[in-house]
């Protein structure tokens, strides 16, 4: 793999956080559903947080500091594996969106995977497989309110 700088990761992981934001922001304006609407744009400010999380890691780095250690991966449910591409227009639904997000957060785990396993820098590997974590535990939460939301369904 071309060699990478730590800053350069941190810096591809936030422009993917923002590019979630945008994404939910975008869909928030063409929600008919006050509901989903909010929940979008709840959705938004968790990238903020995401995007706030980059930025002080970058310093963390940029000091000299060291990666932080694993809080640990979350085993996915495997909800994200049969949602397929979901287009948020506005008829979105609640379910919907929860599949979208799914969606996004297994793409951003399989790519920060695929980036550690090419990645010969120690370093390297490491930020990626933190990031990597950190998604594993996004992707999580949206299955868990996806299997929720599904069981709400069936009971109903």
């Amino acid at each position: 793999m071309e060699e990478i700088t730590l800053r350069e990761i941190i810096d591809y992981a936030r422009i993917n956080e923002e590019n979630s934001k945008r994404f939910y922001l975008e869909a928030a304006e063409k929600a008919s559903s006050e509901n989903v609407r909010a929940y979008l744009k709840h959705l938004a400010k968790e990238e903020q947080k995401h995007i706030d999380h980059l930025n002080d890691l970058e310093k963390k780095v940029d000091k000299g500091g060291k990666i932080p250690k694993s809080q640990g991966v979350a085993k996915p449910l495997g909800y994200a594996d049969f949602v397929g591409k979901v287009r948020l227009d506005e008829t979105a639904s609640y379910q919907d969106v929860l599949r979208a997000a799914m969606a996004k957060e297994k793409e951003a785990l399989e790519s920060y995977n695929k980036y550690a396993a090419l990645s010969d820098d120690p370093k390297a590997k490491k930020l990626f497989l933190l990031l990597a974590e950190e998604e594993s535990r996004h992707l999580r939460g949206f299955e868990e309110k996806y299997d929720d939301f599904m069981r709400e369904i069936e009971n109903n």
